[in-house]
């Protein structure tokens, strides 16, 4: 069951990340597009900055969760690495499970303001884009790292069942 838990958060968590890669190849077109556009015909494509502004949190939001499935975040494991196996788990439960009620407070917070942005009509200024889409995929991201955090907290008692 923890198995199946961990496998669909990582399917998901790894399809956002190619979303993300998606996005960030469309913004680096958008913006060589925008320069050309600029140099050869005095026109830069207007929303440009717009976009760019909403996109790149976009992106590090949807490629975040990916990375903690991949142990790719900066961790500091020079006490860790000192302490028995079983103390090591213990903290990692703890912090864990901090971690996770942190990021859902987050995600909800973030989901109460998308709803703020949307009931008060925030659009940006040049091309009078909505807000809240993009803030909801942030809160997409960070629901999904807390799901991740938790599928590491799970596997680390599936770990110790297994010894």
């Amino acid at each position: 069951m923890i198995k199946g838990y961990v496998k669909i958060v990582t399917k998901a968590s790894k399809t956002m990340e190619n979303i993300a890669a998606i996005i960030l190849f469309l913004t680096a077109m958008l913006v060589i597009a925008n320069v050309l556009s600029r140099r050869l015909f005095n026109m830069p494509i207007q929303g440009t900055h717009d976009l760019i502004l909403f996109l790149t949190p976009v992106i590090i939001s949807l490629s975040i969760a990916y990375c903690a499935v991949k142990d790719g975040h900066i961790s500091i494991s020079i006490f860790m690495d000192r302490l028995s196996k079983r103390v090591q788990k213990i903290i990692d439960t703890i912090i864990g499970i901090i971690s996770a009620i942190f990021l859902f407070l987050i995600t909800w917070n973030i989901i109460l303001y998308a709803n703020d942005m949307r009931a008060y009509g925030e659009v940006s200024l040049t091309i009078a884009l909505p807000h809240y889409p993009f803030v909801l995929i942030l809160a997409a991201g960070f629901g999904v790292l807390a799901l991740v955090v938790i599928g590491k907290i799970l596997s680390l008692f599936d770990k110790e069942g297994g010894e």
